[in-house]
This record gives C-alpha cells, structure tokens and sequence, in this order.
C-alpha cells in the first residue's frame, strides 16, 4: 500500500498478499485496505521510503490488534534515496523474540473473558511513520510477554482471526536506540480477515469457476448450413405439403405393382392353355378323321 513516498506491504512465505479496497483520507496522511489472512502463517511487515534524505530519521512503528510492537528505523545505503525496514517478530527478552503468525481466534465460555475489554484496533496491522531525531542514547530493552488474545464466545468482537506470537526462538537482538518524535508523517492500516468471510461480505470479488472444457464437434453434431445463392428459405406449409405428396406418390406406384402382378399370371396361364389346344388339332396327311 503506498502513500506519497511511503509504502508498507505483508508478505507470506515471501509472497505479497493482495489489497483489497484501498482508501485514503482527505488530508493524504491515512491510507486503509483489506487483506485475507490465513490460519498459522507467519507473515511479514516490510515498510520502504523512496524519498529519504541523510538529514532526517524515519521510523515505522508498529502495532498488531492495538499490541504495539517497537519501531524501526528505516535505513538506506549510503547516497541512495531508498531506505527500508522489516518486521516478522517481536523482542521478548535481548536473545529470544516470537513470530508474528495469523491464527483460529482463542474463543472461551469462561464469563470472566464475558466483559473484557478490547482494543477497537482488533483485526488490524498498523504501520505509523514518523520524523524521529535520534538522541544519541541507548535504551535498556525490557524482559516482555506478549499474551494471546482470548474472547468470550458471544463478544461481538469474534472475527475468525487474530495476530498471535509463534513459539519463542533464540535470537540476539541489537541494542534500542532512543528517538524523540518530531511529527508523524502517514499511517498504512491493513484489516485482515479470513478469505470466506471478506467474499461473504463483497470485499474481494467470488472465486471464478472454471470454464467447462469445450468437446470437439463430431460429424454428426456438424450441420450444413450452405446453400445455392439461388436458394430461398422454403415455407413450413409448402415444406410439409411436399412431404405428403412424395409418400402418396410411394403408395401409388407400390399399389400399380400389386395389381400388375396377378394380371401377368394370368396372361401366362391362357397362353398356356392355347398350347394345349393347338396340340390337340394337329393330324397328319392321308388321317382319316371320324366326324360321327
């Protein structure tokens, strides 16, 4: 998220999660976003300054659920105008720290937790900018326990998610330097949330369904639409009048050759017949016939 020369992002396993409905105040000092948060992954604060000067201190200070975690002051390399910072845990002691990882929210039926009272901040990760001057002294760092959050089961503050500190690791940490504020310069507010529930409420658009794949048409799915430039559209009526007309003509022609059959039996029995009495009238010279 980025406002004037300054800019802070979250990553996850070094991946930068997406912002969703960026909104900036009137007066250019506040920007706001919408990210989804994912249960026990560790993430990242990375804050940048493009503008920065030799002549001035910046640091980003940073709070998680309205838990502050210490600042930071930006560095660069010498004569660049580029200077950064990150943040992935937090100091416990001068050698241990605990990352910083989303998790379940701890919810309990104990009413003891029924009236507690709760940051408004709950959900967020504030990154604060600041011109700091730095007072040349070093600050004694501090034993601390960061204490999870825990709600009652029906606060109204339950939001699927919250920012818990992972198991404590060894870590030397460097010595605090102590600054003085001059002025803030931009605060960058990141709401988190469970994927599911910033699409249930149209935050980050619905998931997009993939397409059905598409199956090759075969020859008998393929129809000929072509036609002679000649061609017209035919009537349904006259269509159907053809068709009628073409299965009478089949009937008629399949009764003439019923009839014809027969009439040709017969013609051939009569000749048959004729043979036989031609046979019979035949004689030869000199036979005498008896006509009695």
């Amino acid at each position: 998220m980025q406002l004037g020369q300054f800019s802070a992002v979250i990553t996850v396993e070094g991946v930068p999660v997406s912002e969703y409905a960026v909104e900036y105040s009137a007066d250019g000092l506040e920007a706001t976003c919408w990210i989804a948060s994912e249960n026990d992954k560790n993430f990242r604060i990375k804050m940048k300054n493009t503008d920065a000067s030799p002549k001035h201190t910046v640091s980003g200070r940073i709070a998680v659920d309205g838990i502050k975690c210490g600042g930071l002051h930006l560095d660069g390399a010498t004569g660049s105008k580029i200077s950064t910072a990150c943040r992935d845990s937090v100091a416990t002691s001068a050698n241990t720290r605990r990352p910083l990882t989303f998790s379940k929210q701890i919810l309990t039926d104990d009413d003891k937790y029924l009236n507690t009272a709760f940051s408004p901040e709950l959900g967020t990760i504030k990154v604060v900018f600041r011109l700091v001057k730095l007072t040349g002294s070093v600050a004694k760092r501090r034993d601390r326990k960061y204490e999870p959050t825990i709600l009652h089961e029906r606060s109204k503050k339950a939001i699927g998610h919250s920012v818990q500190f992972g198991p404590e690791f060894q870590k030397q940490n460097r010595a605090k330097r102590s600054s003085t504020l001059i002025k803030v310069l931009g605060t960058l507010t990141f709401r988190y949330r469970p994927l599911g529930l910033l699409r249930a409420e149209g935050i980050v658009p619905p998931e997009e369904r993939a397409a059905p794949e598409e199956r090759a048409a075969t020859p008998s799915d393929v129809l000929d639409l072509t036609m002679d430039v000649d061609d017209e559209p035919e009537d349904p009526d006259e269509a159907q009048i053809k068709k009628l007309q073409m299965q009478l003509d089949a009937l008629k022609k399949k009764g003439k050759q019923v009839k014809r059959e027969p009439s040709d039996v017969k013609m051939k029995m009569k000749m048959k017949k004729e043979e036989i009495k031609t046979e019979g009238l035949i004689f030869t010279p000199g036979e005498v016939i008896d006509l009695t």
